[in-house]
């Protein structure tokens, strides 16, 4: 649900409105400041303690409900275990003897990191991962108790803020841990409120902290015998569920941990990883794992978060980390590498006045990202090079010095895949005294080509002969169809004729790795399938997305295509020989146009509904059940489904499947 409006809690409620409040013997109701699904929040005095809680008193259409009661008796049992800075302390609870059930909670002052969020769209990356550690320190201690939260999302994590928090003196003023926000929770009712900011500064400097704090245990599940939640039972917001949750499977901490994953791609991407035009979308791609790596939404990210996101966001749980410490020690390590060791600091440092905070970490940064991408170039460690690079140009996009790094490294990665690529192997014979004879092979390391090849077997080394292509246009795509095999699909790679401005020429080094190739050079443009394959030809790094052709000379040249790290739809790399055709007389700047394809993965996917139900997409069938492998011939084949059961009326439903991935289609309406 969403957040109330901010409203001031420095006054008490008129008497006549105390009046129509609940009474209860021990708290002292001020006012309502939350409204939940399961119960309404107020401020309230403990008139025993003389201090300010949040009381959350359940709906009295659902206090008579045994197992609505028992789970909210289920949420204070395990909250109560818990005793750490980042989690809200419950205080106290109903007995049978009141007549209200209640749970009384600290109260935090403040707004939901939920509205951080929104507020602060473009949080800088170093700030979300610090933010992120204070969540996994809390889960962790959580875990370590027993107690699995199972609906991290940003609405269940509080932030007050020093302004949020009152200077009046009071038993809380001088102990930012023991305020907090007032902020209603979207599952069960919250803790509170949000609250008008204090105009008073800070006090002193541990007034100037921000306190980060995880609320609502109220679907918990324990893992112990005396747990309550039942296993399968799918509670939770479903953008921020694991796999295994919404399959109603077994969860552990890794559960949590995928949850923890969500929150900090929202803190440094700005919007959720899973999204979709209703829930069921949303379900079908958490269980695909479709999501846009963080990089390539946000290059400002950098490649080394995205990778820790990837890790924590598994689909399967032997492939997450194992656990909240362990991604929290991830985000440690790059963080100190970039000079941060007081993550906690950054975030008070952000609040206290984000523009000035993030111009001066870009100072910081871009250094460090220069001076590391060096280090890993020195070492021949390309890929981190590139990566670090590749971001100090997102943070500086003017610093030219940064760019002529990034294409000197692309150039120099170019000529050590073809030398890697190239060898010179001696056979000797002899008949009749002494002859020699030397042969200049291509060796390829484990490259797929178009058609199968001839293999042959010198020295103990294998050298086999690419194929070459013909022009020709790219066939229209068909629907795929379900196959027993798991062989891949061979691709349909040609060449198709473009026109374009402004060819640039390749290096010399390039043409003349091409070895036949002679004759007047002529502009050639390529097409790549998926988008965003790399492309080296003739051992130089071409830019498929850039609207410049290239300068080849006529006759044979050779191309590698390779996926992308984060692409798990294509097979590859792929090393390809293809014809560039001489000038045309009549047509000299015509463009010549080749376009190349990766092999793609075949797809899995299983049909979740009734029992009997079928789903007809294309010319395959899928059974309700099972899990069927369909032949991609791209990487997603989008496709309008018809669902059916017995005699019932088909449903239709359009749906995306992607090759390589374990796709699981949500019958529609969750049937």
């Amino acid at each position: 649900m969403s957040e109330p409006a901010a409203r001031s809690a420095s006054g008490s409620s008129s008497d006549g409105s105390r009046a129509s409040l609940p009474h209860l013997e021990k708290f002292e109701l001020l006012e309502e400041i939350g409204h939940g699904g399961m119960a309404t929040v107020f401020r309230a005095m403990d008139n025993r303690l003389g201090r300010e809680v949040a009381v959350k008193v359940i709906h009295r259409h659902l206090r008579e409900n045994k197992e609505v009661a028992t789970r909210f008796l289920a949420e204070a049992r395990a909250a109560a275990k818990l005793k750490h800075r980042g989690i809200v302390e419950v205080y106290d609870v109903s007995s049978d003897e009141d007549r209200e059930r209640y749970l009384v909670v600290e109260l935090v002052r403040g707004c939901t990191l939920r509205k951080v969020l929104i507020e602060h769209r473009d949080m800088p990356a170093e700030v979300g991962a610090a933010i992120a550690i204070e969540l996994c320190e809390a889960i962790e201690h959580a875990h370590a108790s027993g107690i699995i939260h199972r609906d991290i999302k940003p609405e269940n994590v509080l932030v007050s803020l020093p302004g949020d928090r009152p200077r009046d003196g009071g038993p809380n003023s001088d102990d930012p841990t023991k305020s907090g926000p007032a902020v209603i929770s979207s599952s069960s009712g919250g803790a509170g409120a949000e609250h008008t900011p204090n105009s008073r500064a800070p006090k002193s400097k541990r007034d100037k902290d921000v306190i980060i704090k995880i609320t609502d245990f109220g679907i918990a599940k324990v893992l112990d015998a005396q747990g309550v939640t039942s296993t399968g039972q799918v509670l939770g917001s479903p953008a921020h569920m694991a796999p295994e949750q919404i399959e109603g499977g077994e969860v552990d901490g890794r559960t949590d941990v995928f949850a923890l994953g969500v929150v900090l791609y929202e803190c440094l991407v700005g919007h959720l990883p899973f999204e979709g035009k209703n829930p069921a979308q949303v379900l079908r791609r958490v269980l695909d794992g479709q999501y846009a790596p963080a990089v390539r939404e946000r290059p400002s990210v950098g490649g080394v978060f995205s990778e820790i996101l990837d890790k924590a966001l598994a689909s399967s749980l032997e492939g997450r980390l194992e656990s909240a410490a362990a991604l929290a020690a991830l985000l440690r390590e790059e963080l100190e590498s970039l000079g941060i060791d007081e993550p906690h600091r950054e975030i008070a440092a952000y609040f206290e006045d984000p523009e000035r905070y993030a111009a001066e970490l870009k100072a910081r940064l871009v250094p460090k990202l220069v001076m590391r991408g060096e280090e890993h170039r020195r070492s021949s460690r390309t890929q981190a090079a590139a990566c670090d690079f590749n971001r100090a140009h997102a943070l500086a996009p003017e610093d030219l010095a940064i760019l002529k790094r990034l294409t000197q490294l692309s150039r120099r990665d170019g000529r050590k895949t073809l030398l890697r690529r190239a060898g010179v192997v001696a056979l000797v014979a002899g008949t009749l005294g002494t002859a020699a004879y030397f042969t200049v092979r291509t060796v390829r390391e484990g490259n797929v080509t178009l058609q199968p090849e001839a293999k042959s077997s010198l020295d103990g080394v294998s050298s086999e002969h690419p194929t070459k292509l013909t022009p020709e246009p790219f066939p229209r795509p068909t629907s795929p169809r379900a196959v027993a095999s798991e062989a891949p699909v061979e691709p349909t790679t040609s060449a198709s004729a473009r026109t374009s401005a402004s060819p640039r020429l390749l290096s010399a080094s390039g043409s003349a790795a091409a070895g036949a190739a002679t004759g007047e050079p002529r502009p050639v443009k390529f097409t790549v399938r998926p988008t965003g394959a790399i492309l080296l030809v003739d051992g130089a790094t071409i830019d498929t997305l850039q609207s410049a052709p290239v300068m080849l000379a006529p006759g044979s040249h050779n191309a590698r295509l390779t996926p992308q790290a984060d692409d798990k739809s294509s097979e590859g790399p792929r090393t390809i020989t293809f014809e560039v055709p001489p000038v045309d007389p009549e047509n000299p700047k015509k463009v010549f146009g080749v376009a190349l394809s990766l092999t793609f993965k075949p797809a899995r996917v299983r049909l979740v509904g009734p029992a009997g139900g079928q789903a007809v997409c294309g010319s395959v069938t899928l059974t309700v059940g099972s899990t069927t492998e369909i032949k991609m011939s791209e990487p997603v084949w989008d496709t309008t489904c018809s669902f059916m059961v017995g005699s019932d009326q088909p449903k239709k439903e359009f749906q995306s499947i992607k090759a390589g991935m374990d796709n699981t289609l949500v019958w529609p309406g969750g049937g």
